[in-house]
């Protein structure tokens, strides 16, 4: 009786963890701006590859790994005269030339996206909780030490990080100085 117990345990406790899927990366992406950009005919992950390529291309990212996104990012949180010299991702973002109804859509999807995921999982509230505090705008070497602990390759690698990274690079972007 005791074994069976177990076992209807086991079983019960594999299909609750199977049915509770964490909240990942890309589907907030996919919720947020892929489908919200599709309505408006734009393809926002063309955009996100065709802009990768070119960060690549100047010498920006060594590749397109998470990786490489995140030592671009120490080298950023580590020298506050780091400037990226290349197109800004403004140039390419759709959110600046989608209507203020649709922007509004993107960002309250993403709020309520990351809200959702901070609850579901503890990684989740690291990472989102971290970007809010003072402690990080007065030192972003945590900021990075936090996402090399918590992202897997997987959310390095997502649609999402990277769309967020390109509008990290855009604050150190040397044309946004010369504006």
């Amino acid at each position: 009786m005791k074994i069976k117990f177990l076992y209807i345990m086991a079983l019960l406790m594999l299909s609750i963890s199977c049915n509770e899927k964490s909240v990942q990366l890309n589907d907030i992406f996919l919720e947020c701006y892929d489908s919200k950009y599709q309505k408006e005919g734009v393809e926002i992950k063309t955009i996100i590859n065709d802009y990768e390529k070119l960060l690549v291309k100047d010498g920006i990212l060594k590749d397109n790994s998470g990786k490489s996104y995140l030592e671009v990012y120490q080298k950023i949180a580590s020298n506050k005269n780091f400037r990226i010299q290349s197109r800004r991702f403004m140039e390419f973002d759709p959110l600046f030339k989608v209507d203020n109804e649709t922007k509004m859509a993107i960002f309250k999807c993403e709020v309520d996206m990351t809200e959702l995921a901070q609850q579901q999982d503890s990684k989740w509230h690291k990472v989102f909780g971290k970007t809010k505090s003072q402690e990080i705008k007065e030192n972003p070497e945590l900021m990075y030490q936090t996402m090399v602990e918590s992202l897997s390759k997987d959310d390095l690698n997502s649609y999402y990080f990277k769309l967020k990274m390109f509008n990290l690079f855009d604050m150190v972007n040397v044309q946004a100085f010369v504006e």
